[in-house]
């Protein structure tokens, strides 16, 4: 009887035919054929047993990943910038002072953030082809003193790694919660929550471990937990931890409803979990070294350059490299995923332009994945001559 009302008449939406590249950029990456097929198990209701039990495995699986006995460990729907803002939103109070060690996008991301929530956002910057070193981030909270340090543990967008062992500690000696972003480098790069004094930390599905994006997972530390209890301000209800945790039934007491998980995202991430427990961490760590220094030798033969100049400051799951000088980064990339389907990045943020991002992670971390990114690469540098752009 409505029918003569509706102004919007109901699109044709037609199957569109795809034939899916070979991911190897900074993310996301292929998934593992188990998580393929995790994702198409039963829908759960929020409150069935089942789902509980789902939730039990995937905290268990990721405090295994984040090397930590806190209790305060769950997953949340959304991208990795959900881990982000959670725990921004939930440890740093409007006008606490937060630092923010920056060298590429993702730092600039909570920088961004921490000033939207009315915190004292303080930025120390460095260039983008390096590291910090513990000397210069003690400088900088001595200085400031912050609530709380942020860093990105593995970054994307510069292909580099910082090391974490030792900063928590400082961070302490300050009255600083250290949080971490290891979106792109757990799994594929050793971490120890625990042992390193973290007290934040988040990462997501899409990167090494192989599964879809979407849902992300974090922890705290007792110290960060205190604070969380402590607090007098509200994150938004979304991000708010205290509420998720007992969603997550984090202590053993509570099986609340907060919000309507996606149950496809949490079926995939307790197969990624499953399958990083079967392989093991040592294993994972060093499949992934072994692989990205076959591929940084095959790159070196090309007579590339690394962005990155100190081998020690390169991350292990993403590598960035300096084209000659004459070739367009997106005329490459564009060649590449046209003539052999394989998919990488140009630069990002403060590398744009300046790198090709090649992302050799998760179930694509093989030497036949690299052979195969290499060739194509080699092929577009042969194409697109120099002289031709």
């Amino acid at each position: 009887m409505y029918s003569t009302n509706l102004t919007v008449p109901a699109p044709k939406i037609v199957d569109r035919q795809f034939k899916k590249p070979l991911l190897c950029g900074p993310g996301p990456c292929d998934v593992w054929p188990s998580v393929a097929e995790a994702l198409t198990k039963p829908v759960l209701s929020p409150l069935c047993d089942e789902l509980f039990n789902v939730l039990d495995d995937i905290r268990a699986g990721m405090k295994y990943l984040f090397q930590t006995q806190s209790n305060l460990v769950l997953a949340m729907s959304g991208s990795g910038h959900t881990g982000m803002e959670a725990l921004i939103s939930n440890l740093v109070a409007p006008d606490e002072t937060m630092l923010i060690a920056t060298r590429g996008i993702w730092d600039e991301r909570a920088y961004e953030m921490a000033k939207r929530y009315g915190i004292n956002a303080v930025a120390y910057r460095i260039p983008y082809n390096r590291s910090f070193s513990l000397t210069e981030l003690e400088t900088q909270l001595s200085k400031y003193r912050p609530a709380a340090l942020f860093i990105t543990h593995g970054d994307s967008s510069t292909g580099t790694v910082q090391k974490i062992e030792g900063l928590g500690e400082l961070c302490h000696k300050y009255g600083t919660l250290l949080l971490v972003d290891t979106v792109v480098s757990l799994v594929g790069v050793p971490f120890f929550m625990d042992a390193w004094g973290v007290d934040g930390v988040y990462t997501s599905t899409q990167k090494a471990l192989s599964g879809p994006a979407g849902i992300s997972a974090v922890a705290f530390s007792a110290r960060a937990e205190e604070k969380i209890n402590n607090r007098k301000h509200d994150p938004p209800f979304y991000f708010d931890i205290k509420l998720l945790a007992k969603q997550w039934n984090c202590y053993g007491n509570t099986r609340s409803y907060h919000h309507t998980l996606s149950p496809p995202l949490i079926w995939a991430l307790r197969c990624c979990l499953q399958e990083v427990c079967k392989e093991t961490l040592p294993k994972a760590w060093a499949r992934h070294a072994a692989t990205t220094a076959y591929c940084h030798k095959r790159l070196q033969q090309m007579a590339l350059e690394f962005l990155i100049p100190n081998p020690e400051d390169r991350l292990t799951t993403v590598t960035t490299v300096v084209l000659p000088k004459g070739y367009d980064y997106l005329e490459v990339v564009k060649y590449m995923i046209k003539k052999h389907n394989v998919l990488i990045f140009p630069g990002l943020g403060p590398t744009a332009g300046k790198s090709l991002r090649i992302g050799i992670m998760g179930v694509n971390s093989t030497i036949e994945v690299v052979d195969e990114v290499v060739n194509a690469l080699t092929d577009a540098l042969r194409a697109l001559t120099k002289s031709s752009l």
